[in-house]
């Protein structure tokens, strides 16, 4: 498997976008053009993953901050899911931030919500992947998240924000809440 960072790439933009709109509900992603402008900044990487037959695989948006490495979004295309390619790219991530944490949030798990079987297994395949519960629970515009984490510790609601920040904008601040 292959990485191609995104740096104003327009085939890879072209790759990326589908997938990006598809993955994620639109209470869970920013717009198009903000979500690829972000990805510019320098505390920012937006992975596309191809296979050895140059086949678009999926992506990773990542943001870093002190030593965290943040996995703002991870979607591999819907023929090629089950295949451990989302483990392979996780695999990928963690060996190439050795030493960092890695940090990435899932829908939170409760049987109030419809797709909540869906929840679990998102959950289960993080934690099939090393990640571990951080403790942080967070309402992010309106919508529940968990929080998971590898590496040598947890990740505080505060530096959380601050990566989230670092990873999108000063906007963002405003609309995170810590769940307790």
């Amino acid at each position: 498997m292959k990485s191609v960072n995104y740096k104003d790439n327009k085939a890879v933009k072209n790759d990326i976008t589908p997938l990006f709109l598809s993955a994620f509900p639109e209470d869970e992603r920013p717009p198009v053009k903000y979500f690829f402008s972000s990805a510019r900044k320098n505390s920012n990487n937006l992975y596309a993953y191809y296979d050895d037959n140059n086949e678009f695989i999926g992506f990773s948006y990542l943001s870093s901050y002190k030593d965290i490495i943040y996995v703002f979004f991870l979607a591999i295309q819907d023929e090629k899911r089950n295949r451990g390619l989302g483990s392979e790219i996780l695999s990928k991530i963690k060996e190439e931030n050795k030493g960092k944490v890695i940090l990435l949030c899932y829908e939170e798990v409760d049987p109030k919500y419809n797709d909540n079987e869906m929840r679990i297994k998102r959950r289960n395949f993080y934690r099939r992947n090393g990640f571990e519960d951080n403790g942080v629970k967070t309402n992010e515009f309106g919508v529940a998240f968990e929080t998971g984490y590898y590496g040598p510790h947890k990740v505080s609601f505060e530096d959380y924000v601050e990566i989230f920040v670092m990873g999108f904008s000063e906007y963002a601040r405003k609309h995170i809440k810590e769940v307790k």
